[in-house]
């Protein structure tokens, strides 16, 4: 026996429009900026290391037209939504200009209800770390850093063709510590030929930055956190690592 089934068109409709909110979720804008001074060779994000003869600022401002540009686009997608963060990754988000970055800021403000205590993060290399620099990056309103550390020791850091070596990546670490609320820090691991012992040290180094610290794995991306906290001067490192990452040391232990 068959039974037939009364198709409701209206409520097929409703499903195809999508969900009704009473109040739109609030956005989060991520703002890719893809040059580099070089391209790391593991690399395969979108991303491209600057030639010889390249003329950043020019470049710049013909992007940052691009991406404003696009932005307007999009606002019927996303009209009344608030913003809660903003992240500048890449590429080498900290090669752009203070004022390059503030004119996207001051756009982004302009067209969409940013809150005030937004997160609003930029990416670094601490090849490319200037502390002038940073310092109106900071004034512009950018509240966290996120470091390309990877490792602190220099024959990995030449093999994986990063600018910076260890040197620079504890100079830029403090100097952010200084300027930043927030600061996180990102590590590689499981590299060719690292021994736990290795490891092991890398994350030592990095906690030697920090008076005390909370172990809380987690299945995320980024490797560590920093937060100053509001009523006190001590600082707080919450290691967050690959749940993946657990069960690649719990396999040698």
């Amino acid at each position: 026996m068959v039974a037939a089934v009364p198709i409701h068109f209206a409520a097929l409709s409703r499903l195809r429009a999508g969900p009704v909110f009473e109040v739109p979720p609030p956005l989060a804008l991520y703002v890719h900026l893809p040059w580099c001074l070089r391209k790391c060779p593991y690399c395969d994000f979108n991303s491209h290391g600057l030639r010889e003869g390249d003329d950043l600022a020019t470049m710049e401002t013909r992007y940052v037209d691009a991406l404003i540009a696009d932005l307007e686009a999009s606002l019927p997608q996303v009209w009344g939504r608030r913003v809660t963060s903003v992240f500048f990754g890449g590429g080498t988000p900290s090669l752009f200009s203070p004022a390059a970055l503030d004119r996207l800021l001051a756009t982004i403000r302009a067209l969409l209800p940013l809150e005030a205590d937004a997160e609003v993060t930029l990416e670094a290399n601490p090849g490319t770390f200037e502390q002038e620099r940073f310092a109106a990056f900071r004034a512009l309103g950018i509240n966290r850093l996120s470091l390309g550390i990877q490792s602190f020791d220099d024959r990995k850091l030449a093999a994986l063709g990063r600018v910076h070596d260890g040197a620079q990546a504890r100079a830029a670490i403090a100097s952010a510590a200084r300027l930043f609320e927030r600061v996180n820090l990102d590590l590689m691991f499981a590299l060719p030929g690292q021994t736990l012992a290795e490891l092991d040290q890398e994350l030592a180094t990095a906690l030697a930055f920090l008076a005390w610290y909370v172990f809380a794995p987690q299945c995320v991306a980024t490797l560590g956190v920093v937060r100053r906290e509001t009523n006190s001067l001590k600082w707080t490192w919450i290691m967050i690592v690959y749940m993946f990452a657990l069960a690649y040391l719990a396999a040698f232990i």
